[in-house]
């Protein structure tokens, strides 16, 4: 099978990732706050309950060794379809059920993201990533603009079962290109840390793991946990609709996209990297000014924009996505691009892939359940509009150690 056909029947099968997360990350946590009646300790145990779990199941689908990376990868976007059908079916009485969903939906993650790492590395068997991560991070930013819309509309005009139907609709089509994924090697190694590490050690890559696996811890608590949970919540406080909610977060994605793509062709490896740290470093800045202006300032005081009259509090909750709409692609794109190069820098056998794999999903799975560990101990203090915002900047704040990582891996290992 050509090449090109495998990247397009996988890129289209990997869109079931894509419309879930874009669900997940926009609308979830809103779902299960108006389901609990805004208990944040129940939407934190959910995302505890899935990430720890997660890394439990993904144990058990490695040693499925009947199954092949495909087979896996079919099956975790069937569990994907099957969480929209179970959400559609039991509506709000999921709220009873919320351990037992988050296990379910772990379930489903393992069989899909464990593949699917692998599968992207194999796909690429030029070697590639830069090329292929920035047509996905594309792709993935289209459907951030299209869907967000179309679900906060769906939400608006019929609650959530319209966007529910929406979803099931989207990862069907997932599905079945996934059944035109082949032409490279489907087997996978068996879990086995201590002998991975071992591996690592006789190569000499001891110290980039290190520096790897705090890249990963941070990235957990900065752009890919529950910075993003916090981000969504404030946002809908302030502009109450999820039609409001998806506008915003599809009107952040355009932004995103001008952002790899200008990233992608102006910029090079080597003086990007040097961007990082005082990024991250403005970013923190930035939103810690918004944060306090959040706090003392009448965020219901009106101001007239042209022929447009909107709150002090719209505008502040539009710099914040804007502030991150601008640095999360950035981050996101050059992290992927690096996980995968230095999967090959270390020359990680077919063998040892799995446990690449494994060992940063612990990695970010740990650091995600101590963010919500986090939440869940301030929400016991108090849980409103001032408080959030300090959350954010805390969090916000550990952007800078993952750029630091990130810079010092990419000048260490990647550009000499």
């Amino acid at each position: 099978m050509k090449q090109s056909n495998v990247w397009r029947s996988f890129l289209i099968s990997d869109l079931a990732g894509k419309v879930i997360s874009v669900f997940k990350d926009v609308f979830l946590g809103i779902y299960f706050l108006k389901i609990t009646q805004g208990n944040i300790v129940d939407v934190s145990i959910y995302y505890i309950t899935f990430f720890l779990s997660y890394l439990v199941c993904l144990l058990i689908v490695n040693r499925l060794k009947k199954l092949n990376l495909v087979s896996m990868f079919r099956i975790g976007i069937f569990f994907n379809l099957m969480q929209c059908i179970i959400l559609l079916i039991a509506g709000e009485k999921i709220a009873n059920y919320i351990i037992l969903f988050a296990i379910f939906a772990s379930v489903g993650n393992a069989f899909y993201y464990y593949p699917e790492q692998i599968l992207i590395k194999r796909v690429n068997k030029d070697g590639n990533f830069q090329n292929y991560i920035t047509k996905d991070q594309i792709l993935k930013y289209t459907i951030s603009i299209i869907l967000p819309i179309v679900l906060g509309y769906c939400i608006s005009k019929n609650s959530y079962e319209l966007a529910f139907i929406v979803l099931i609709v989207l990862i069907s089509i997932s599905f079945i290109f996934s059944l035109f994924i082949k032409g490279f090697d489907l087997n996978h190694g068996k879990i086995n840390l201590r002998k991975f590490f071992e591996n690592i050690n006789n190569k000499g890559n001891r110290k980039l793991m290190i520096l790897l696996s705090f890249r990963t811890l941070f990235r957990g608590l900065s752009s890919f946990g529950v910075l993003s949970t916090l981000i969504t919540i404030i946002t809908f406080l302030v502009v109450s609709t999820e039609l409001s909610l998806g506008s915003i977060s599809s009107f952040i994605t355009v932004i995103s996209i001008v952002v790899i793509y200008c990233t992608n062709k102006f910029l090079k490896k080597d003086k990007l990297s040097k961007l990082f740290i005082p990024m991250s470093i403005i970013q923190s800045i930035v939103v810690i000014i918004l944060t306090f202006s959040m706090m003392y300032l009448d965020i219901n005081h009106m101001i007239q924009v042209g022929t447009i009259t909107i709150s002090v509090g719209f505008v502040l909750i539009l710099l914040y996505n804007i502030v991150n709409g601008i640095s999360n692609p950035i981050f996101e794109t050059s992290n992927s691009v690096l996980y995968y190069e230095c999967m090959c820098k270390q020359e990680i056998s077919i063998e040892d892939e799995p446990n690449y794999v494994f060992w940063f999903e612990i990695m970010i799975n740990l650091s995600r359940s101590l963010g919500y560990l986090i939440l869940i101990f301030v929400s016991k203090i108090g849980f409103n509009l001032n408080i959030i915002s300090i959350l954010i900047v805390g969090f916000t704040l550990m952007y800078i150690a993952f750029a630091y990582t990130l810079n010092k891996i990419n000048k260490d290992y990647l550009l000499n």
